[in-house]
């Protein structure tokens, strides 16, 4: 799956591998064959700039985006999409830049598991929102539980839904500015947002107590870790 390219600056997954869009363009892959001088220079000049590249983390959203709960993913998404925004644009969090893996288990237990799976594999994945129903987040959890990731659980208490239209509007703007036709905020935003907020925070905490943000570094920081959002007092249960 292929991402559109970035207005500004984001981490695009194309074909599999992660790239970087700044203002609408790609950069490219640091390869030149060192022909002559002038390739050499410009070797050097670009692979330096990649270089530069921030180390990536990430996060995954599983929920579903297909069926008859698809309102609920779509809900989730734009809201965690709009979170990773914001947190790039001011610079990423301890020096790491936040990707987003989201991923859809259709309402479906048997997705559900598989793609709790595909997670807790990729050591780069140091927290979940999800799954957003009792029945998928029941079969999913006890699979991020042995493998020490950190589950926030969509759709239960302290993320559950609240009346969007209650939401500050400077929200609501934000949350519609990136969706693709402008939809307007659901149950499932605040929630959805304040989880991210709630993992950048451990994030941060992680960096600065072991210097190192991972997944077990954020699991420790989670612990008994509180934030003040937009549904109150949220923390990882």
């Amino acid at each position: 799956m292929s991402s559109g390219v970035a207005e500004n600056g984001e981490l695009l997954m194309v074909n599999g591998k992660w790239l970087l869009a700044i203002r609408g363009r790609l950069l490219a892959t640091c390869y030149l064959p060192l022909f002559t001088f002038h390739f050499l220079l410009f070797t050097l000049l670009l692979l330096t700039a990649c270089a530069s590249v921030q180390p990536v983390v990430k996060i995954g959203l599983v929920a579903p985006f297909e069926g008859a709960q698809r309102e609920l993913g779509y809900d989730a998404i734009y809201a965690a999409r709009l979170a990773v925004r914001e947190i790039n644009a001011s610079g990423g969090v301890g020096g790491y830049r936040v990707a987003l893996v989201a991923l859809d288990d259709q309402g479906d237990t048997t997705l559900a598991g598989q793609t709790a799976v595909s997670l807790v594999v990729d050591p780069k994945v140091v927290a979940v929102i999800g799954h957003g129903l009792a029945e998928t987040t029941a079969v999913a959890q006890p699979i991020y539980v042995e493998a020490n990731l950190p589950l926030l659980p969509l759709g239960s208490p302290p993320f559950t839904p609240q009346d969007p239209t209650l939401l500050p509007i400077e929200f609501q703007t934000a949350y519609n500015a990136v969706t693709p036709f402008e939809e307007t905020a659901g149950p499932y935003a605040a929630a959805t947002y304040d989880a991210m907020q709630l993992i950048f925070q451990a994030m941060a905490e992680a960096e600065t107590a072991v210097g190192e943000i991972n997944r077990d570094s954020v699991t420790n920081a989670l612990a008994g870790l509180q934030y003040e959002g937009l549904v109150g007092t949220v923390y990882q249960p």
